[in-house]
């Protein structure tokens, strides 16, 4: 059996003292930050609005970006009559060929819509913003548009809202994916909230028995209580996702700014704000950390969704599949903000422990109609963060079946924080795309503070528990400013201010072309169980680059490595560690990673847990302490204000 293991190991506490707290900058000198960090984020959402209407040919092409150009323009009050027209144009061609009913659509197959199925939510927006009756901006929308636009929308939501799927089990019930889900329900809620107040649709009955009312009213009821059950979850499957956050949230930012219900807005207003904390305390220069599923480290464009909000210079802003960042007026909360501009790099080193979700509940009678996620899903995004790096993954068991959304191109790596340099370099899983499709259930993680192991899991087949799709795993080394160096068969590698060491644990391993990305060698998909270990380094607690490379290779002599076990002390607390390889043709016989004895807690008594935001399980209420602020509470049990 051949194994590969990645050991990410920060040296924290070995060496000299840690370095002296920063100078606290005064309340006026806070607020003065938080003030202009919104009025910069307003500038941009305006900026980003007219270089789209600017635009000669929509982005992207087709009807997707024509509703993203008639947003933009309708929300500038600017060249409202072609806007007007194009809406126009979009839901009479459907009117004229679907005049009483649509066929079924889903985001394969969605039809000639006057939306797209990832542009509905922006579509919708349109409608809930400008019709003659808003409270927003009322009449930029023509009549002729509004009810072109009314009676097309009725067409889709009578045919695929159904009123079975908003009971209070099905708050963690997904429609599809995570991101399908999210463009669907929300836009069902808004149309059907804003058409049940309309005489000439309120008394309509949709596909599935019941009155648009009933379904207005039901939807109410979910979106009030559907904030409150994702943050004691953990917020998203998804997460941190390069492709498919960009779909998610701006329906999140629609459900805050649209709903006609102020129990709702205010929900939705804490459940943004609760994210975008947890975001901004795991994230490097706007790149988010820890643990990633249906992603990588690459580049991630919802950076700059992110950045329209956070306006931190030299970094991108802006969104490309959607314009709804850009048209709310939502700011970041001012302790995101700070934890993004102020706190880090932060002085002292600290764990990251965060719920998420993933695990598979219960089948449901039609499994491709949906799934249900598990409220306790046995699956922890863990973080450690020290002033120079974030080294992150996923705590998972590998003997349970989680989602695909959430098991599928799982990440993990560590990115170094260098606040004095514009690039962003980090050393990461890295799965290549298989011809066979996305990989699923590539890998599984084991860490405790800056110590990371990583096994890839042998195919099965798409049966539970191996993997399929799944190439070989390398580990990818990206930045210009890191400095390698290959010793003993380990690869350190740094920028001078953090560092790594990586050991392929079970054979050699071999560097692509351009030599940034190593792969185990010989590799045979079939039944390679390959482990890797990772350990990283700061220089805040006095190391030098040289002296973590002697540290390591000292260190892990004493360490006892064999084909089944990793076991030995972990140097800065002398605690015990043994990780036991996972063999997916015999899951029973697996051992979880165990710390001085005990297996480690993949359900925490905490959802949250972080010196910056704490929340126990199944509580109402997310503890926010952060620099310069007085400790506060995100209550979602508060009244609407």
């Amino acid at each position: 059996m051949k194994f590969l293991l990645v050991w990410c190991f920060a040296v924290q506490g070995m060496f000299a003292a840690p370095p002296a707290a920063p100078i606290q900058p005064t309340p006026s000198e806070l607020a003065a930050l938080v003030a202009s960090t919104h009025a910069t984020s307003l500038q941009l959402r305006e900026q980003s609005l007219r270089k789209t209407i600017a635009r000669a040919d929509a982005w992207p092409e087709g009807i997707w970006g024509d509703n993203l150009w008639c947003l933009s323009a309708l929300y500038l009050n600017e060249k409202t009559e072609e806007a007007n027209a194009r809406l126009l144009k979009q839901a009479s061609t459907l009117l004229r060929s679907h005049p009483a009913d649509l066929p079924a659509t889903s985001p394969e197959n969605p039809g000639k819509l006057p939306w797209t199925f990832f542009s509905v939510t922006d579509y919708v927006r349109i409608l809930a913003l400008f019709h003659a009756k808003s409270p927003h901006f009322r009449g930029r929308l023509t009549p002729e548009t509004e009810a072109a636009m009314k009676q097309a929308l009725w067409l889709w939501v009578k045919s695929e809202s159904k009123l079975s799927d908003t009971g209070a089990d099905d708050l963690l019930f997904l429609l599809g994916t995570e991101n399908h889900d999210l463009n669907r329900r929300p836009a069902y809620y808004l149309i059907t909230a804003l058409l049940a107040q309309d005489p000439a649709f309120q008394n309509r009955t949709c596909n599935d028995g019941h009155s648009i009312a009933a379904h207005a009213a039901a939807y109410t009821a979910f979106y009030r209580a559907w904030p409150l059950r994702r943050a004691q979850s953990g917020l998203w499957a998804e997460v941190g996702s390069n492709t498919y956050q960009k779909y998610s949230w701006p329906a999140l930012i629609n459900l805050h700014d649209l709903s006609p219900d102020p129990l709702i807005r205010h929900r939705f207003r804490l459940l943004l704000d609760l994210a975008l904390i947890e975001e901004a305390q795991i994230s490097v220069h706007g790149q988010r950390g820890g643990g990633i599923s249906r992603g990588d480290y690459a580049k991630n464009s919802f950076a700059g969704y992110k950045n329209l909000l956070f306006a931190v210079a030299g970094q991108p802003a802006g969104s490309s599949h959607s314009r709804v960042f850009e048209t709310s007026r939502y700011q970041a909360p001012i302790a995101a903000v700070l934890l993004a501009k102020q706190t880090f790099p932060y002085p002292k080193s600290f764990v990251i422990s965060n719920r998420v979700l993933g695990k598979v509940a219960r089948p449901t009678a039609d499994e491709s109609h949906g799934q249900v996620l598990d409220a306790d899903s046995s699956l922890v995004n863990y973080a450690y963060r020290t002033p120079h790096y974030l080294l992150g993954s996923t705590q998972l068991d590998p003997t349970i079946e989680y989602a695909g959304i959430s098991s599928q191109k799982r990440a993990c790596g560590i990115l170094f924080d260098d606040p004095e340099s514009q690039e962003m370099c980090s050393v990461h899983s890295l799965i290549p795309h298989d011809s066979g499709g996305r990989p699923q259930r590539s890998f599984w993680t084991f860490q405790h503070r800056n110590m990371l192991f990583l096994q890839r899991i042998a195919p099965t087949g798409k049966d539970h528990p191996g993997s399929y799709n799944t190439p070989a795993i390398g580990i990818r080394f990206q930045g210009k400013a890191l400095q390698k160096v290959e010793k003993d068969g380990w690869i350190f590698a740094g920028n001078g201010k953090g560092f790594v060491a990586v050991k392929f644990l079970d054979g050699k391993y071999r560097w692509d072309e351009k030599r940034t990305t190593a792969s185990p060698t010989p590799f045979v998909a079939a039944t390679d169980h390959s482990r890797m270990w990772l350990i990283a380094g700061d220089i805040s607690t006095g190391e030098t680059f040289a002296s973590f490379q002697h540290k390591v290779l000292e260190e892990t002599k004493q360490w006892t490595i064999s084909p089944d076990s990793v076991k030995g002390t972990f140097p800065v607390t002398r605690e015990n560690i043994e990780w036991s390889s996972f063999d997916a043709h015999q899951p029973k016989a697996f051992v979880s990673p165990k710390i001085n004895g005990k297996a480690f807690d993949l359900l925490p008594s905490k959802t949250y847990d972080s010196p910056f935001l704490a929340m126990e399980r199944n509580s109402s209420r997310a503890t926010v302490t952060v620099p310069g602020l007085k400790p506060f509470a995100i209550d979602f049990s508060t009244p609407a204000p």
